[in-house]
């Protein structure tokens, strides 16, 4: 028997239902649900693009006040 990958199968769980966006399509729920429960418990996540792929970074509120930034969410384009 092939042992399951934890993370694969969090990822299919948190990408298999979707919902419409208008902006961007159809997103996946679970993942705007995580990204929701991060923020109340107190961390944002930013992509920064490093070499030509983004890369996520968890921030914590207080990291964003130090540095100055808006705690949310975001993309960081370069």
């Amino acid at each position: 028997m092939i042992a399951k990958n934890p993370t694969e199968e969090l990822v299919y769980h948190l990408t298999k239902n979707t919902k419409t966006s208008f902006h961007f399509g159809q997103i996946p729920v679970g993942v705007h649900k995580l990204l929701e429960h991060l923020k109340e418990k107190g961390f944002v996540v930013h992509f920064i693009e490093k070499q030509g792929r983004p890369e996520p970074m968890i921030i914590s509120k207080e990291e964003c006040q130090q540095l100055g930034i808006e705690f949310e969410h975001r993309i960081i384009n370069n």
